[in-house]
């Protein structure tokens, strides 16, 4: 459990590393303005975030504070935030039944985690990707940077941030703003990542940016 009893300190040495070790470190080029930009929270449902669930990451809990401030921010400066819940229908299990044989169906497990500040609009979707049969894109007219935090790293994190990218927005993806199931995982999304689909940096990165 790679963030389990780590305090923020510890978090904050952990991101620095894995920056320092990624391959390439890519920076979008011109100023970070607020009003051009989104926070996308992913999927901090219960299903990830409770104790008593079986899908419970640690690592997910931990990240919970970094996301608050940025919320806290956007919202004080009038910034875009978007939330998701990844929920799967009856009958519209897909794929994701045959490979996972569990899915999110709508109930307590499926919400928003308390401890997580809600500022803007909720997007249920199906899939990992929050773009996929939901009016996400609508949502962001007029945006050109969507900054990425949430879980699971390498799962609805990543592909959102692929997807987002082909549709031209510019991806910052925060290193200590998501999470997953181990930190060989998150790393080495990390590090795929920054190799032609996004910027990863830390909260504190991001917030010393915007303008």
């Amino acid at each position: 459990m790679y963030y389990q009893e780590m305090d923020q300190k510890g978090l904050e040495k952990k991101a620095d590393k894995w920056l320092d070790e990624l391959p390439f470190r890519k920076r979008w080029p011109g100023d970070l303005r607020l009003k051009d930009t989104a926070l996308m929270v992913i999927d901090m449902q219960r299903y990830f975030l409770s104790p008593s669930s079986h899908a419970h990451l640690p690592a997910g809990e931990t990240i919970i504070d970094n996301l608050n401030e940025l919320i806290a921010l956007f919202d004080e400066k009038g910034g875009e935030i978007v939330y998701t819940r990844t929920v799967q229908e009856e009958g519209d299990e897909g794929i994701m039944d045959e490979w996972w044989r569990d899915i999110i169906r709508e109930g307590p497990l499926a919400e928003l985690d308390t401890r997580i500040e809600v500022k803007g609009e909720v997007v249920v979707k199906p899939r990992y990707s929050s773009f996929y049969r939901t009016d996400l894109e609508d949502k962001l007219e007029g945006v050109e940077n969507i900054v990425i935090g949430g879980v699971m790293t390498d799962m609805c994190c990543a592909t959102t941030a692929r997807d987002g990218f082909v549709r031209d927005l510019r991806i910052l993806f925060l290193a200590d703003g998501t999470a997953t199931a181990t930190e060989k995982t998150h790393v080495s999304c990390l590090n795929s990542l920054c190799h032609g689909i996004a910027e990863i940096l830390t909260c504190q990165e991001l917030k010393e940016r915007l303008l």
